[in-house]
């Protein structure tokens, strides 16, 4: 199965230098099984698409929007000795922006990474939202901003940088989402649970291809490759989505050091419980410490009133 894990990811894209990459389509309701990333490769991109005309690393904390609730929370993890994933809560008068951002690249590299594409999205959505944008395609460009941001930043400093980025910009009762890399999305409701966003990893690919049982795919050694990120490319692809925020249902954002250690069905008891969002991301955080930690961990949540 290994041997032909890896002759399926040359004919389809063909590895190169080490580095890490990712992505996001409209989904289904089903979730992809937990995979758990390491160190990261970095292989050949997708074409790109043109872009349309304090706990540790929080960009923005600020009060809920009248209406919803929300809380974030980022950890270290058992692990490792620093903290490159980021995180922000952004209230933009009747309007909200969360974000999580997982970076790579190394100490400085994936810290300054994942902090300046949460930066950059934080002040393009702020300034659009001014202007009255479509809150769309306004989180979509923010997100190919934060690419040219921390592409432009890694040049400066011969860096191979680069993070993930998964945004959502809720307005009234719908939650914009924009993703690139293998950080995700989830939406929770009367007892069920879905993952938004896609992973953009090879093994990703091979589930969705029967090549891979979810179960393999959880404990696959090559479970680290990921095929786009922001940062990795000029111009990349930003996979977007439209969530309709219900009443008693919750919208999670997290980082793979979370979904990687806690299950989708753990989650869903978590956020069944009926804490509020901050309690339950806090909890989240702390059954992933216990399960192990191998990675930084970031969630935040958002909840209906």
């Amino acid at each position: 199965m290994m041997r032909k894990s890896m002759d399926c990811l040359k004919k389809i894209m063909g590895a190169s230098r080490e580095r890490k990459v990712t992505m996001v389509r409209e989904k289904k309701g089903e979730a992809t099984s937990v995979l758990q990333p390491a160190c990261a490769l970095r292989l050949r991109p997708e074409p790109a698409e043109q872009v349309p005309a304090e706990i540790v690393q929080t960009i923005e904390r600020q009060d809920a929007p009248p209406g919803i609730q929300w809380g974030g929370l980022t950890d270290i993890g058992k692990i490792r000795d620093h903290n490159e994933d980021s995180f922000s809560l952004l209230s933009l008068v009747e309007k909200s922006l969360i974000a999580v951002a997982d970076g790579m690249g190394g100490h400085d590299a994936g810290e300054t990474a994942s902090m300046m594409a949460v930066e950059t999205l934080c002040r393009e959505v702020s300034e659009g939202v001014e202007k009255g944008l479509d809150p769309q395609r306004l989180v979509e460009y923010a997100v190919h901003e934060a690419n040219r941001a921390v592409k432009q930043e890694g040049a400066r400093k011969n860096s191979n940088m680069g993070t993930t980025l998964c945004a959502a910009l809720i307005v009234d009762d719908t939650a914009h989402i924009a993703n690139v890399g293998d950080s995700r999305a989830y939406w929770i409701e009367n007892g069920y649970i879905s993952q938004i966003t896609e992973d953009h990893s090879l093994v990703a690919k091979l589930v969705a291809d029967g090549m891979l049982t979810k179960e393999e795919a959880r404990n696959h050694p090559q479970s680290n490759m990921l095929y786009r990120s922001v940062g990795n490319d000029e111009m990349i692809k930003v996979d977007t989505f439209q969530v309709a925020l219900k009443k008693g249902g919750s919208l999670l954002l997290c980082t793979d050091g979370l979904w990687g250690e806690v299950s989708d069905e753990e989650i869903r008891k978590v956020f069944a419980a009926g804490c509020d969002a901050k309690t339950s991301c806090a909890t989240l955080v702390r059954m992933a410490n216990e399960n192990g930690g191998e990675e930084n961990i970031t969630a935040v949540g958002v909840s209906g009133g």
